[in-house]
């Protein structure tokens, strides 16, 4: 009650007239700054806490001196902290976020001015208290809301801040803890060093145990926040992938995942599960985290990939994405997370072409059917490219899914040429008498299942994607690999046996893309993706360029639709572009129309092709390429509303090829076939040399071998000369090396000695600091004992004059009153008592 009193004292103003607020705030705030007890500045903050409400800028303008001045004494008592916290976040805090006026921005930065006010706020965060912990937190977020550099860079000069924050984590209080992790997610975003300072404190350890207590990917949106952090703290951070790594935290990711193994075949696990809204938000967070643990070309990629393989993360990112009921979203992400393990390590890669899963089984509204059997078991390499093409009748996955597939599959293929060859191998129709062909769920080939796509692109007219991701795969397959080319280029179409002419696959695919042109209700995805299709196969291969010029129509083809203005622009650049590649690499000895034929058909076309080749590089289908295949949720969320395509039009890595090599196919277009060095064929002799030639030969190469045995001979003795040599100087070596071991051995225990003794001195002269300073206070103590009994015999010596001089009054004073009674003067009785007393 005193606290109100005193609060409603200060208001009433003297005599009790009412006072103006800024005459209310100007007193209270003179209270904060010259109070000397602490009871006057708890009732000081405390009104000004009811005042901060309502007239916030009032309270600001005149009292935040004071209110700082307060922290920095009273910030050990609890009440007066809590009030004052909670006073300071009232004026930081931002009422239109848009507006650079608004007061919140201003008091944020004159709390910040002094690094020390936020070292105190977190000096505050050891009170256990929970209303000071909790209002501790909150004018922290409020800060780093509004300037979070200025936050920052307070923190970072804090000796302790990070490690009080991350302590935060173990109150078993979920209010505490939660509002922590907010924080903590915050200030981790952009700063990295606060990133390596939050992760050595043992923060993995500490949310992956707050994630188990929560039920995994089952929890709450606390799981959610736990994961946002390990987001923050590893994404493009390598010093702590190594830490999450080394401290095998990486091993539990399975475990996020809640997988478990079964030993039971007809099981297939994520096949039954409820997916609610959070427990989805999870799974996709731990997804991404396996993503950012092995983005392409990181620092730590390659062994994140392997410890994450030996973790066990394959077998159920591959059920997430393939064989679960899971939402598009998951089973998208879990594809990417695959493709991102194993994209480019051969280790890895060689790991999931031995995967076998069961084939996705039968979907009704989006569903699993329960009573379906389950699907035979295939490769899982099959059961991507299936997904990818929509070859499974019975199974329906978003273009974002299939996207993601396709691309898994090229990363199966990255930088692995074996992998090439092997997937090339299997490019192979299957018989016309196949015993298969009578069931719907017939088994497929991975090689059959592209063969299938890329030569039906009647059947994707409402699908165009069928034959695109088809293209794209193809494409990464044969990329860079000229044996994977040829054994591609070696596939026919047609038997002799039936009367039917051979048709080359690479001819098959350009009588395809024909097709796809004359027809104008095509999409342009279907030439464009056989277009790019060719010209990966044709660049630096002067064997398939031969090939391609076989048919000589293809040429005036070509022609014909970069000259038609009703072709999209992007089929006219990448005809152009087609072009220009079998133009410049057409030096194989047996082509059937070589370069000085070919310059003579373009030579006149130059200069449009100059031109749809600058429209194709500077469209927005090239520029826009998203990377990975990636499908925007909002092209997602589109096509499945408005049944409308996705914008992926070129594959990312076509582009950067095409971005790489332009200028250079331009420019060739208009070189002359004379600058070309001309491929010739191995030289075969005309005829049979003389006898005497070939004796002068047999001479030549009799004396050269006899000479090559003498120096063969020499070297032998010469190296057994340098293995001598060799030894002993192994032997000095090992002398010499046991030598250094030693010499370094007596020099550790000389730095041992010598830290030791320089210990020692520091330990002898803080004794002598702290012996001279008890001294001092020693000499202290006895001057002011002194100065206190001399005080003392002062003060008595006083007392007993003051006595003497009281006795010798009393006298006077009797003395004139018995002068009154003599002149006849009455005295009062008050008086006649005293004087009897």
């Amino acid at each position: 009650m005193d606290f109100f009193r005193q609060g409603y004292n200060a208001i009433r103003g003297p005599q009790g007239q009412p006072q103006s607020v800024d005459e209310t705030i100007e007193k209270l705030a003179d209270c904060l700054e010259t109070a000397t007890l602490l009871e006057d500045r708890r009732a000081g903050v405390l009104s000004l806490k009811g005042l901060v409400r309502d007239y916030p800028q009032n309270v600001g303008d005149g009292a935040f001196p004071g209110l700082v001045k307060v922290l920095h004494m009273d910030y050990a008592d609890a009440d007066i902290t809590k009030s004052l916290l909670e006073t300071f976040a009232s004026l930081c805090t931002v009422n239109q976020p848009n507006s650079a006026e608004d007061i919140g921005y201003k008091y944020s930065d004159l709390f910040l001015k002094d690094t020390k006010n936020v070292t105190i706020v977190l000096d505050i965060l050891e009170e256990f208290d929970f209303y000071v912990r909790y209002n501790a937190i909150k004018l922290l977020a409020t800060l780093a809301a509004n300037r979070m550099g200025g936050i920052q860079q307070c923190i970072l000069t804090s000796p302790m801040g990070i490690t009080r924050l991350v302590d935060l984590l173990n109150d078993r209080r979920d209010i505490i803890r939660n509002e922590s992790l907010l924080l903590l997610t915050t200030l981790t975003q952009t700063n990295s060093e606060i990133q390596k300072l939050v992760a050595f404190q043992g923060v993995f350890e500490k949310l992956l145990g707050v994630i188990e207590e929560e039920e995994g990917i089952s929890g709450g949106i606390i799981v959610q926040d736990s994961l946002a952090l390990m987001h923050n703290l590893l994404r493009y951070n390598v010093s702590n992938q190594i830490y999450f790594r080394e401290t095998s935290c990486m091993q539990e990711i399975p475990g996020l995942l809640g997988y478990v193994g079964d030993s039971d075949a007809d099981h297939v696990p994520y096949s039954y599960e409820d997916w609610p809204p959070q427990k989805l938000a999870n799974t996709v967070l731990v997804l991404e985290l396996i993503r950012i643990l092995t983005e392409p070309d990181g620092a730590n990629t390659g062994v994140n990939q392997k410890f994450l393989a030996q973790s066990g993360i394959l077998l159920p990112v591959i059920q997430l994405g393939i064989c679960s009921n899971a939402p598009p979203v998951v089973r998208t992400e879990a594809i990417y997370a695959l493709a991102f393990v194993i994209r480019a390590n051969a280790i890895n890669q060689d790991l999931f072409a031995k995967a076998v899963v069961a084939s996705p089984p039968r979907m009704i509204d989006g569903q699993i059917d329960p009573e379906a059997p389950v699907g035979l078991p295939r490769p899982a390499l099959v059961s991507l490219i299936a997904l990818a093409v929509s070859a499974d009748p019975d199974a329906h996955y978003s273009y974002g899914s299939r996207a993601a597939a396709a691309y898994a599959v090229c990363a199966c293929v990255e930088e692995n040429n074996d992998a090439q060859v092997v997937l090339a191998s299997m490019l192979k129709t299957p018989p016309s008498d196949n015993i298969n062909s009578n069931f719907a769920d017939k088994p497929f080939s991975a090689g059959s299942l592209l063969l299938d796509a890329v030569q039906n692109w009647e059947l994707s007219v409402k699908d165009p994607y069928k034959v695109w991701f088809a293209c794209a795969i193809l494409s990464h397959v044969i990329r860079g690999n000229e044996q994977a080319k040829q054994m591609a280029g070696a596939i026919e179409f047609g038997e002799e046996a039936n009367g039917e002419e051979p048709v080359p696959l690479l001819h098959h695919i350009v009588a395809q893309l024909l097709m796809s042109l004359k027809v104008s209700t095509t999409n342009s995805r279907i030439p464009i993706a056989y277009l790019c299709l060719l010209c990966t196969w044709l660049y630096d291969s002067p064997s398939s360029v031969s090939l391609f010029l076989g048919e000589s129509t293809h040429i005036q083809f070509l022609i014909q639709e970069i000259q038609s203005s009703a072709n999209d622009p992007i089929v006219q650049g990448l005809a152009a572009f087609l072009l220009g590649i079998t133009y410049e690499y057409n030096n194989d000895p047996h082509t059937p129309l070589d370069r000085e034929k070919l310059q003579a058909i373009l030579s006149s076309r130059v200069d449009l092709f100059t031109s749809v080749l600058a429209r194709l590089r500077d469209s927005p289908a090239l520029k826009n390429a998203g990377e990975y295949f990636q499908i925007s949720t909002v092209d997602e969320s589109v096509s499945s509303t408005t049944g409308s395509l996705p914008s992926l039009i070129i594959d990312n890595t076509f582009a950067e090829f095409f971005k790489d090599t332009y200028e250079h196919i331009q420019r060739s277009m208009k070189r002359k076939p004379s600058s070309y060095q001309k491929k010739q064929e191995v030289a075969t002799p005309a005829g049979p040399e003389s006898e005497q030639e070939i004796q002068n030969y047999r001479t030549t190469i009799q004396q050269q071998a006899d000479e090559l045995k003498q120096l063969r001979e020499k070297v032998g003795q010469l190296e057994s000369a340098m293995t001598a040599l060799k030894t002993e100087d192994e032997k000095v070596r090992d002398q010499l090396k046991e030598t250094e071991q030693e010499r370094n051995s007596l020099k550790e225990q000389l730095q041992s000695a010598q830290t030791s003794q320089e210990e020692l001195k520091k330990e002898l002269a803080e004794a002598h600091t702290q012996q001279e300073t008890l001294r001092n206070q020693v000499k202290e103590a006895e001057a002011g004992r002194a100065a206190a009994q001399e005080s003392l015999s002062t003060l008595e010596k006083e007392q007993e004059d003051l006595l003497v001089c009281m006795g010798e009054q009393d006298l006077d004073i009797k003395k004139y009153r018995k002068r009154l009674r003599d002149h006849g003067e009455q005295v009062t009785d008050s008086e006649e008592e005293e004087e009897e007393e």
